[in-house]
């Protein structure tokens, strides 16, 4: 009989079998993710994210509490757009929590197209997408 125990995603991830099998569908993805450094080289600010056929995803944006408020974030998502747009995608897509940045996305110029409500304490769950 199998059991099942807890792991960290992180011991995970090199096992798990969902990227070998999405790329027998998405063949050619583009990593769209970029950084921000300061004067030291320490990155202060990121964007993970990736691109294939007509819609790039943003997994993370982060930008050091430090320098929030500066335009970095604006920065990272306008290159990531500018990346998968090149590459051919048509929409960008990516969630957030209501206790992060929903209304950064949407100054951004995204739509909210799907939310969950209350999922995180009275935190909703946002889903958004920008046509590129």
């Amino acid at each position: 009989m199998y059991e099942v125990k807890p792991r960290n995603g992180d011991e995970l991830r090199p096992l798990v079998g969902l990227g070998a099998y999405n790329r027998c569908f998405i063949q050619a993805q583009s990593d769209i993710s970029c950084a921000m450094e300061d004067e030291a080289g320490r990155c202060i600010a990121g964007l993970v994210g990736w691109q294939a056929d007509g819609l790039a995803m943003v997994d993370v944006l982060w930008v050091e509490e430090a320098f929030r408020g500066q335009g970095l974030g604006t920065r990272l998502l306008r290159f990531a757009e500018e990346a998968g747009r090149t590459r051919g995608a048509r929409l960008m897509e990516l969630n957030t929590f209501g206790f992060q940045a929903p209304g950064f996305y949407e100054k951004q110029g995204y739509r909210r197209f799907a939310a969950l409500e209350g999922v995180i304490g009275q935190y909703g769950h946002y889903f958004y997408v920008k046509e590129l």
